[in-house]
């Protein structure tokens, strides 16, 4: 299975995680083969709006300076939040903050570092 594929997968897992929770998805058409920044996936339910950069990592860190730069643009004008989600290898998605990643100036994600679940992000649990 090459990269693109891959990625595409681990799309459609993060849309279908959506909708099990009520939430309405889609895979954005053309994201990362265009010049405009297009996250993922966008999930919608009740008038919120959540932006999703996908990522799938063999490894046990992942910069995301462009990814998250690039979704910040697309969130500040359409006025909703965005997350980087990521699959480490043989570990749930996890979900980081676009807005805080960008306060902290801290692009470099660790299989160690704090995240939230899917659940967190949709109000289904409370913050890990």
């Amino acid at each position: 299975m090459n990269k693109y594929q891959k990625g595409a997968r681990f799309e459609r897992e993060i849309i279908r995680k959506f909708w099990k929770y009520g939430w309405t998805a889609v895979r954005s058409a053309g994201s990362g083969s265009i010049k405009f920044p297009v996250p993922d996936v966008i999930a919608i339910k009740d008038g919120k709006i959540l932006l999703i950069e996908c990522k799938v990592t063999k490894k046990d860190r992942l910069n995301v300076k462009k990814a998250a730069t690039e979704l910040k643009k697309f969130s500040d004008i359409a006025k909703c939040d965005a997350y980087i989600c990521i699959k480490f290898q043989k570990k749930e998605p996890r979900f980081y903050s676009i807005d805080a990643l960008i306060s902290k100036k801290n692009y470099s994600i660790g299989i160690n570092d704090k995240y939230l679940s899917i659940e967190t992000i949709v109000g289904e649990q409370s913050l890990l």
